[in-house]
């Protein structure tokens, strides 16, 4: 009866949830989706597995350490906790070395956006490598970070993860400042230590792994609803299409869900 009024709950609030993508991962750090593919960074084994959004295993990409990912029609994107960025294309990898401590990377316009959890920063690099600017630094006030974390775009402004101080906030890719969001708490809408970040359609999609709830908001941080409750610490999410998807590194699962009316 429980489980009958669980899904009942989920298609009157516009939320259809799926079989979770299993693998045999150590305690994954990242998730993309792009495509119809679902791409789990596996960094304890220094490997990066591709999946079908149905679960199905189509892939296994070779990198040592890998941290943080993106994917776009440029290629896979990935940090790596040896202080690396990779460049996956076409098969091929390339690499290149990285100040700081990466954490996670977005691609935008040839830029590469990565965030640095040793100065608390985004640094911005070129793709050969070359180091452009920063923007950020340790802090509470607006464009300062602690607790840097995941990063997304929507092809116009970045939405950055500052986890300690329980928000989100935005810049242009030239670094400018546009606005911050989040209120600080525990309650529906709130945020408390923020964790993953990924755009939704015009909407932002966050996670939060201490409060284990996953939350819409539009881009001016105003909050929509809750995707899910109770997820077991949701270090990050991806978005395809109208689908969520949800790392549960703990439980060795990706939740997914499929959120109605994406414009």
């Amino acid at each position: 009866m429980r489980l009958i009024l669980a899904v009942i709950l989920f298609v009157l609030g516009g939320l259809n949830a799926f079989a979770d993508i299993k693998g045999d991962w150590k305690f994954p750090s990242d998730i993309a989706a792009y495509e119809g593919k679902v791409y789990v960074v596996d960094g304890l084994n220094d490997r990066v597995l591709v999946y079908t959004e149905d679960g199905r295993e189509v892939n296994e990409i070779r990198v040592p350490s890998p941290y943080g990912i993106y994917v776009n029609d440029k290629g896979i994107f990935l940090t790596s906790q040896k202080g690396y960025v990779y460049v996956v294309k076409d098969g091929e990898v390339k690499k290149f070395k990285v100040e700081g401590r990466p954490i996670d990377v977005v691609e935008l316009d040839g830029k590469l956006y990565v965030t640095d959890g040793k100065t608390q920063s985004v640094d911005v690099y070129d793709l050969k490598g070359n180091l452009e600017k920063k923007f950020g630094s340790k802090g509470s006030a607006p464009g300062e970070f602690v607790g840097i974390f995941s990063i997304a775009t929507d092809g116009r402004v970045l939405y950055v993860v500052d986890s300690i101080n329980g928000r989100i906030q935005e810049f242009t890719p030239q670094g400018k400042f546009v606005r911050v969001f989040g209120v600080f708490g525990i309650e529906e809408g709130d945020l408390f230590r923020p964790k993953g970040v990924a755009i939704l359609g015009k909407d932002v999609v966050v996670s939060d792994c201490i409060t284990g709830a996953v939350q819409l908001f539009n881009k001016y941080g105003a909050f929509l609803k809750v995707i899910a409750k109770g997820v077991d610490y949701p270090i990050a999410v991806a978005a395809d299409g109208e689908k969520v998807f949800v790392l549960e590194p703990r439980q060795g699962k990706v939740l997914t869900f499929r959120v109605q009316g994406v414009k």
